[in-house]
């Protein structure tokens, strides 16, 4: 987290000498501090997501992926003006177990072109699709089998 903060503290200042490194050193080491101290932040946390960062990669890739299969699957819609098949899928998926692997999940849809998560409630998703083939597998999707292992299962 400390280095993240760092590549913020210089990227945002536009050029990097010793004294913006200094001063950004303080700054970022008081910024880590707090988040350790009042959010409950810990550097175990940092060493465990530094070691999940492959796996989150993958998803990465996945996700980019499927963006722009789902984006060419809208196509027909665009340039045809085929009238879509809507419709609100609800299902429920176990294999995901986290809070944050949930929301990760929920993202994922969601930044798919052509489907929205409208709510995510006790691991029940509500996904609005574009068209009927889009809701299809969501509950067996890629992006369960990367979070499930994300996960460490």
């Amino acid at each position: 987290m400390f280095v993240l903060f760092f590549a913020v503290w210089v990227l945002l200042n536009g050029k990097l000498n010793w004294e913006i490194a200094a001063f950004g050193v303080v700054i970022c080491a008081g910024l880590y501090l707090f988040c350790c101290k009042f959010m409950h932040y810990s550097p175990k946390r940092d060493w465990e997501t530094l070691k999940k960062l492959p796996r989150l990669l993958s998803l990465f890739f996945v996700l980019v992926r499927e963006i722009f299969k789902a984006g060419f699957a809208l196509l027909p819609f665009i340039y045809t003006r085929r009238e879509p098949d809507p419709v609100i899928a609800r299902f429920r998926t176990d294999r995901v177990r986290s809070d944050t692997g949930r929301v990760f999940l929920a993202n994922c849809i969601t930044m798919t072109p052509g489907t929205i998560t409208g709510s995510l409630k006790d691991g029940e998703y509500l996904v609005h699709c574009l068209d009927r083939s889009m809701a299809e597998g969501l509950d067996s999707s890629c992006f369960v089998e990367k979070l499930e292992r994300w996960e460490g299962k």
